[in-house]
């Protein structure tokens, strides 16, 4: 982080200096080499952990911060929803990207403040040595980390093909302004455009992710525990029950409930657990092979277990079937085709008929008689209609019959009557064959008096279904009054209101016939299990456009130019119950996912056992003590920083990047005496220790997540994005910084004394950022990237996705970007060392 010219000692030498070291000073300055190498290089390491261990806090308040929700009114459902305030996409570039390259950053303005604003070669080359690393080192791991032939895809491409397009740009533009516009100077214009080209990262990024360049993007779920409602946990488990099957007993929905609350994880998330297996910490809960194993033990148990119930319930239930329909098929069964009947009242002679189905090889003789009713409504014997009785003969191989009954006709007006018509025995000729009356025994037979198309209207205007654990269908019934001449037909359609079709219940957009005489006629709706608490849902069927003559009851709901019936969903009141003990057992629970603590003295206790708790240490092994007795000092610091519930994560944020301003203060100090000892210019450091060093946590976590997420964003994904802010923040805002500072400032005798040289090119002084080594490193970088994103994109057109497939290819691709990597810190050795 010193600064030196010619005149100007190293800062691991008598009279040099950095921010905080060396604390020896002079005295320091004369220990033998050996030693100094031996002392810096395992200071700086365990500085890399003490980063990694303050960044696991920075990024648990992070997500504290990201993942706030608020409920908000929606127009379309016309109820109040739960939403985050974080778009995902903004949050990955701004927040969560920083929180994984803070230590980068911040080496770089600290570099710049405390070297009296002027340039250092540490901070920009650990930005391009660590952009290097992530996207050739990190990328290669994780495409040969998925088993054998398994294949994952990033899938928002737009949101990647504008961060990748960014990575690259970011970094030709570092070497635009190093050498065309102004040599070894950068100008204030050029770094507050730098620095702007951040927000329209994000800006783009935004727009891609809401689907304004092409196709919306489906919202990512992502439920956070500590906010979970009971509507939220019902509909889960009902989503549970689907892959699981049936209706699982509480201790088994709960577990597998865990298991699919923690299938969406944020990149937060990830990083942290790499960090705390590196220091022997807290677990983060789901995030580890072996848990990850378990699961899907599980799942693929409960499924077998589910498979096999099922299939031995079908073998059950098809026997009983089998032997129910052939004792069926045995029998003659005789009923009435329709259950209801219409005739005008000048008919004379009406005819009805009988089917018969089962056994038809035999004759069966049918009785049958006609009978009236009490009220006001029932036709009169003698007035209406004549009573009668009779028996209807099947002959052998019959399956249809007709009954005939007598119909008065009167000059009077009066409103439809009814009678009914009834079979009353079955009677079969054939001895040892039985005959039976099915379930359409007994008809209904309207009178209408006159010849009117009639009046179409539902049954009931509002129908209530409660929901079930599986698929259901009901029927709705439309009514023919007043009439029921010739064939009339209208539409029929669902409309949404607060349930939507497809996800509540099935879509309905049919044609409704009415035969001629026909009085009903149904509509089958599919009611969808979707897991409700106590909440209802609703949707219209509406009948509209009627044909043939035919007009709705405009005393029902709709008026004269439509008819409406609501269907109200109602919860499974079976269910409540369940999801209250599910819940009351969970909410205890819910802090063991979580990434940061509520109270103050809990982040001491877990400091100081390894695993977090006394019961973790206990099964810990002993690889997992060493990191943690290494780790404790800094755990036990680091526990002095506020809880994330704290003023909603803010206040764990500034203080957490406070510190690890202090830490990358020691690292920065530390990297230039090991490399000053070892006699390296601080790029050759940077690129490969410090780059490597800072980088080390998200190795893991981007394995991690390769393996366990659905698809690449989570792991390689964001490299793209996060190597783009590195530069657009942490060089942008120093260089914009340090070149108004001099614009403004001027050249000083200190300024024209370091730089005699560049007096001629540039009197009026500024910011001058020394191109020689590391415009060459960036140039090699570029090129490299191009190549990289080159394998990924003939991965995806090839193999069908950015990572895994077979091991062959695996290793090849992961080989090739190993050998770019080396390829570029070789490369940028070589030219730094030809120029020094």
């Amino acid at each position: 982080m010193n600064n030196t010219t010619a005149e100007e000692p190293g800062i691991c030498e008598v009279g040099g200096s950095g921010l905080w070291l060396p604390l020896g000073g002079d005295a320091e300055a004369m220990w033998p080499s050996e030693l100094k190498i031996f002392l810096y290089l395992l200071g700086l390491i365990y500085c890399f952990l003490g980063v990694a261990i303050i960044a696991d806090v920075f990024m648990s308040a992070i997500e504290k911060v990201t993942s706030v929700k608020k409920q908000v009114m929606s127009k379309e459902l016309e109820k109040k929803v739960t939403v985050k305030v974080w778009n995902d996409t903004v949050a990955n570039l701004t927040l969560m990207a920083l929180g994984s390259s803070a230590p980068e950053i911040l080496l770089s303005v600290i570099e710049l403040v405390g070297a009296n604003f002027y340039s250092g070669s540490l901070g920009a080359s650990t930005i391009v040595g660590s952009a290097a690393f992530n996207l050739l080192g990190i990328t290669a791991v994780c495409i040969a980390a998925l088993p054998n032939g398994e294949i994952k895809q990033i899938k928002d491409q737009k949101v990647f093909a504008i961060t990748g397009t960014f990575s690259i740009f970011a970094y030709l533009w570092m070497l635009v302004i190093l050498v065309a516009f102004s040599e070894d100077m950068v100008e204030p214009w050029e770094g507050v455009i730098t620095f702007l080209f951040f927000p329209l990262l994000v800006i783009l990024s935004y727009m891609a992710d809401i689907g304004m360049f092409g196709s919306v993007r489906q919202p990512t779920e992502h439920i956070v525990l500590s906010q979970v409602t009971t509507e939220q946990l019902a509909e889960l488990m009902m989503k549970v029950r689907q892959d699981f099957g049936g209706r699982p007993v509480a201790v088994r929905v709960k577990a597998a409930l865990q298991h699919e609350l923690r299938q969406r994880r944020s990149r937060a998330v990830y990083r942290v657990a790499a960090v705390r297996d590196m220091a022997g910490g807290k677990k983060v809960a789901g995030i580890n092979d072996k848990t990850r194993a378990q699961l899907d033990a599980s799942r693929a148990s409960n499924a077998g277990n589910n498979a096999q119930n099922s299939a031995s319930n079908n073998t059950n239930s098809n026997a009983f079937l089998t032997e129910a329909a052939k004792s069926k098929e045995k029998a003659s069964c005789v009923e009435f085709v329709s259950s209801r009947f219409s005739v005008l009242e000048s008919v004379g002679k009406a005819k009805f008929g009988i089917s018969r189905h089962g056994d038809l090889s035999v004759a069966v003789n049918v009785l049958w008689k006609t009978r009236s009713g009490n009220e006001a409504k029932h036709a009169k014997d003698g007035k209406d209609f004549k009573m009668q009785e009779g028996n209807v003969e099947f002959e052998p191989g019959s399956s249809y019959e007709e009954v005939e009954v007598e119909i008065i006709d009167d000059d009077q007006y009066e409103d439809d009557q009814e009678f009914y018509i009834e079979i009353n025995a079955a009677v079969c000729a054939t001895k040892g064959v039985d005959a039976s009356i099915g379930e359409k025994k007994e008809a209904t037979v309207v009178i209408v008096d006159d010849d009117l198309p009639g009046l179409l209207s539902f049954e009931r205007e509002e129908i209530q279904v409660q929901e079930s654990h599986l698929q259901q269908e009901m029927e709705i019934t439309v009514r023919r009054r007043m009439g029921a001449s010739g064939e009339i037909k209208c539409r029929a359609r669902t409309e949404d209101w607060s349930a939507k079709a497809g996800a509540d219940y099935g879509k309905v957009d049919e044609e409704l016939i009415f035969k001629p005489g026909q009085m009903e006629a149904f509509i089958k709706v599919q009611i969808m299990p979707k897991g409700r608490y106590e909440s209802t849902e609703k949707f219209r069927l509406i009948l509209e456009d009627p044909t043939g003559g035919a007009k709705f009851d405009s005393t029902t709901d709709g008026g004269s130019d439509s008819c409406v019936c609501t269907v109200v969903i109602l919860a499974d009141t079976k269910n409540k119950p369940l999801v209250d003990k599910i819940f009351s057992t969970l909410s205890p629970n819910w802090d063991e996912v979580a990434l940061g603590n509520a109270a103050w003295i809990d982040q001491f206790v877990e400091a100081m056992y390894c695993g977090g708790s006394k019961e973790e240490q206990k099964n810990s092994s002993w690889f997992e003590f060493v990191l943690h007795v290494l780790s404790l000092p800094w755990k036990l610091i680091f526990a002095l920083v506020p809880p994330t519930e704290y003023c909603g994560g803010w206040l764990c944020f500034f203080i957490a990047l406070a510190m690890i301003g202090c830490v990358t203060i020691i690292i920065g100090d530390l990297a230039s005496l090991l490399g000053c000892s070892m006699q390296i210019s601080d790029l050759q450091t940077a690129i490969t220790l410090v780059a490597m060093g800072t980088s080390l946590p998200d190795t893991f976590a981007s394995r991690t997540a390769a393996l366990q997420d659905e698809y690449a964003d989570a792991s390689i994904g964001n490299v793209t994005g996060s190597n783009s802010v590195n530069v657009f923040l942490g060089i942008g805002l120093p260089w914009m910084i340090g070149a108004i500072y001099w614009n403004v400032l001027g050249p000083t005798d200190e300024w024209k004394a370091k730089y005699p040289r560049l007096m001629t090119i540039y009197p009026d002084g500024g910011f001058i950022v020394k191109s020689t080594g590391l415009a060459f490193s960036v140039a090699v970088f570029s090129c490299c990237a191009v190549v990289c994103f080159a394998v990924l994109i003939a991965r995806r057109a090839f193999l069908g996705g950015e990572l895994g497939g077979p091991k062959p290819m695996q290793y090849v691709s992961g080989g090739v970007l190993a050998c770019l990597w080396a390829l570029y810190i070789g490369l940028s050795i070589w030219n730094d060392s030809q120029n020094n």
